[in-house]
């Protein structure tokens, strides 16, 4: 097992592909680092320091209290490393949003070239930038990111107890939107639309869904009496604000903040719905995630925050990309 094992990382380190992409995916998150510290004054006026200790003191918003990997992992860094908080939270940041990049890579590697893998990335990059726009903390999002491909990995493979421990990880432990993951779960694992195949698939999604469900569940109700951060019931004001934006363009050219969602995949959004027929039967069963998921974050959510879209661009960019690059694909992968 050992040996095994020293033999994939050895295969791993002279892999050309790895040592061509590592350093540049590095400076990737580096650049989308420092844009985020330069636009963030909360990262440098005290208030994640602030917003750090009222976590740890299990004090702070009933929404980002329930989120433990956001400030435990920083925590660790700052113990160990003897780093500052704030460089806890950046080194954290990096190194998350890094390995994202690889792991995204490496997932769309099973349907195109390199060069192509390369692109879906730097368009994943690229969009990253208008997430800045506005300038809150919620630093559960890089480790979201690297979680929520992981995850789609590991449910396109049909690695169950894998997929079953990313769940507790994401949506137990980090950020409760990658509980959506477990309707994506069912959409790609049942068979048929008759009733026995959605009874058995619904069955099997609960089982594996069930403790991620259920430590999100304990946390946030020990946390009960923690108020939420924002609010919770946000479609009225989404409504109202993509409403005004679009009968003001102009406004909403120069000002408009309910454009954030539309900008951050852009032409992506339509060429994926474009791709849906050219796309192997896994992207196009987890495309029903997407309106899953923006119709909860029009509800709770403020769906300004684009950051929340983030997730979506694993299977928007893909669909695209088989629009504009259309493969001979068997349809049961």
């Amino acid at each position: 097992m050992k040996s095994k094992i020293s033999l994939r990382i050895n295969q791993l380190f002279h892999n050309r592909e790895v040592l061509l992409f590592l350093p540049i995916y590095f400076f990737l998150s580096l650049n989308n680092l420092i844009l985020k510290l330069r636009m963030t004054s909360a990262w440098t006026d005290g208030t994640l320091a602030s917003n750090h200790n009222a976590l740890l003191a299990f004090t702070h918003y009933n929404n980002e209290q329930s989120r433990l990997f956001q400030f435990l992992i920083p925590e660790f860094i700052h113990r160990v490393f003897s780093l500052s908080i704030v460089s806890s939270y950046a080194f954290a940041r990096l190194l998350f949003v890094f390995m994202a990049f690889i792991a995204f890579h490496f997932f769309l590697r099973k349907w195109f070239s390199t060069a192509e893998s390369f692109a879906g990335v730097l368009i994943l990059s690229g969009s990253l930038a208008i997430t800045f726009l506005v300038t809150d903390l919620q630093e559960s999002a890089p480790l979201l990111m690297l979680l929520f491909i992981l995850g789609l990995w590991a449910l396109r493979e049909k690695k169950d107890l894998i997929f079953c421990i990313l769940l507790i990880l994401g949506g137990g432990l980090t950020n409760e939107t990658m509980l959506v993951m477990a309707a994506g779960y069912f959409f790609y694992r049942i068979p048929s639309l008759k009733l026995s195949d959605i009874i058995k698939t619904g069955y099997k999604t609960c089982l594996i869904a069930l403790p991620a469900f259920l430590i999100q569940g304990g946390i946030r109700y020990i946390n009960l009496n923690q108020p939420h951060l924002g609010g919770a019931y946000h479609l009225p004001d989404n409504l109202n604000g993509i409403w005004n934006e679009i009968h003001n363009p102009p406004l909403a050219v120069f000002y408009g903040v309910y454009l954030y969602p539309f900008l951050i995949f852009s032409i992506f959004w339509i060429c994926a719905a474009l791709g849906y027929s050219k796309s192997p039967r896994f992207l196009k069963s987890v495309f029903w995630l997407v309106p899953l998921f923006i119709a909860a974050h029009m509800v709770t959510g403020i769906i300004y925050e684009s950051r929340q879209m983030i997730p979506l661009g694993y299977i928007l960019i893909p669909m695209s990309m088989f629009f504009f690059f259309p493969k001979e694909i068997s349809q049961t992968n």
